[in-house]
């Protein structure tokens, strides 16, 4: 069997069933997950984050993205659930 398959076998009844979310520090602001992304970035990076306080001043070479997909998938599989 699968791990797919052994996840979603032992996790037929979620109560987990909207979302995700993500929640930023303050508790009190959160959006949809679809599309959102961790990253790392150079220091190259980080002084461009610093004079415009938005990433789209940041350089894609200056980054390391992960998705928020990616990493729910991964927690998925190594906690065997299926959120």
């Amino acid at each position: 069997m699968s791990l797919d398959k052994e996840v979603n076998a032992e996790n037929t009844e979620s109560p987990y069933v909207n979302g995700p979310y993500v929640v930023l520090s303050d508790g009190s602001t959160y959006d949809g997950a679809e599309g959102c992304v961790i990253v790392y970035i150079t220091d190259d990076g980080e002084k461009k984050l610093e004079e415009c306080y938005e990433f789209k001043g940041v350089e894609f070479d200056d980054m390391e993205v992960i998705t928020l997909s990616d990493l729910m998938d991964a927690y998925e599989k190594v906690h065997g659930v299926k959120l």
